[in-house]
């Protein structure tokens, strides 16, 4: 394997990574505030939806070698306009993503340092994890890789321990607490579920850097499916942990941390704190590799600027996306805390979630020779993809909804002026 290859550990690295950061240690109290006792639920609910998805990636996935992700899918399957907004409002997600658990990241750790609790403190800390995460990458892929392989193998330590230790404490009749405003289970988990799928996304991460991954029609599917059935499983247990652990777990404000403290002293909060700490680093450290991919390849098409795509000449990344990425994301840090841009990220996410399922279909009748990864059932899975999608998004409000409407028209407008500019007179 070529040094500057990833291989199967850096991508299921990768997938823990994207989707393990600061949502499961923020979250589960607007779970709880959203769906009551039934919230652990909430968790297969959107897990379940995210998981016939995460199917349609691995079988797009094995149908290609490219960087890129849901742009490269929906550009096989649906042509040029249509994979310039996937691949937009692909890359508007991950670095609304990114910012997010950047900000959350200050969030979390003023548990041990109060001073962080305040909002600039928080921008300052983003600001330089943004910074050095941009530096590492910069040097090469390999490195990225390397610092996202530890980062998700050190944070799932502090959330198995939560899960471990904390089920012996677990008051179970608080799992009966009804869902509020006596809305039905049915309902709630739905409303529970759009709550919680900030920290179920992330797994469409590990296809995107697929040009740089060793094998990666075998690779890219099992890392994917793998990471994504794992985390939402360990995310059920640590709702019920909570519930059960939480003096006010529909007030808290970093819900693992002082539920542990409940429940084991506050030693055990800080460890959970720490634990926190390491796996909002470890998503950044993800996020950092995989945003200037998707910047990158819409620069190798012509949809935007070719100097998009271009690559250092000794560490062979690229280097103008990175710093473009980087200065995005700092500017999202300072625009908006973690609860606005997890709103706002979980908006952007459906559009690389549908097409995608769809090009699925599309691409079965472009490409009839057999991938890496089939889906079985003919086209049940991708249409029952696309319905759970379809079923959540739903559930967005109207506010987000513009925003990413907003977001999608700056960037076809940028992308129709770059095409006026550049052809001839």
């Amino acid at each position: 394997m070529s040094e500057r290859k990833l291989g199967l550990v850096d991508c299921v690295g990768l997938g823990i990574n994207g989707i393990i950061g600061s949502g499961i240690f923020l979250l589960p109290a607007r779970v709880f505030a959203a769906s009551g006792g039934f919230s652990w639920a909430s968790w297969f609910a959107i897990g379940s939806v995210c998981l016939l998805v995460g199917l349609c990636f691995g079988e797009a996935a094995g149908r290609t070698d490219r960087n890129g992700g849901p742009y490269v899918y929906t550009r096989d399957a649906f042509g040029n306009l249509a994979s310039v907004a996937v691949g937009w409002m692909s890359l508007a997600s991950v670095l609304l993503g990114y910012g997010a658990v950047a900000r959350g990241l200050g969030r979390n750790l003023s548990f041990l340092i109060p001073a962080l609790g305040a909002p600039a403190a928080q921008m300052a800390l983003a600001i330089a994890v943004v910074l050095v995460l941009g530096a590492l990458n910069h040097r090469g892929v390999k490195p990225g890789a390397i610092a996202s392989d530890f980062f998700s193998g050190a944070k799932l330590l502090p959330i198995v321990f939560f899960v471990a230790v904390g089920l012996f404490f677990v008051d179970w009749t608080r799992l009966s607490i009804p869902p509020p405003g006596g809305i039905s289970n049915l309902s709630a988990l739905k409303v529970g579920g759009l709550a919680a799928l900030f920290a179920c996304t992330g797994f469409e991460y590990v296809p995107v850097p697929a040009g740089e991954t060793d094998n990666p029609r075998r690779n890219v599917p099992l890392a994917l499916l793998g990471s994504l059935f794992g985390a939402t499983l360990l995310y059920a247990l640590v709702q019920v942990v909570f519930i059960g652990t939480h003096p006010n777990p529909a007030g808290a404000d970093k819900p693992l941390a002082e539920a542990a403290a409940a429940f084991g002293g506050v030693w055990a909060g800080r460890a959970l704190t720490i634990g926190a700490v390491i796996s909002s680093f470890g998503f950044c450290t993800g996020v950092a590799l995989v945003a200037p991919r998707y910047l990158a390849v819409l620069g190798e098409d012509a949809a935007f600027p070719r100097a998009l795509a271009r690559v250092h000449p000794r560490y062979g990344t690229p280097t103008v996306s990175i710093a473009i990425t980087a200065a995005v994301t700092i500017g999202l840090v300072l625009f908006a805390d973690f609860d606005r841009l997890s709103d706002l990220s979980n908006a952007a996410v459906f559009a690389q979630y549908v097409p995608t399922c769809l090009a699925v279909l599309v691409l079965r009748r472009k490409h009839r020779e057999r991938s890496g990864f089939v889906l079985p059932f003919g086209p049940l899975i991708p249409l029952l993809a696309t319905a759970g999608c379809l079923l959540f998004l739903n559930g967005i409000s109207r506010a987000d909804v513009t925003f990413s409407v907003a977001t999608l028209a700056v960037g076809l407008g940028a992308h129709f002026a770059y095409r006026v500019l550049r052809s001839p007179a």
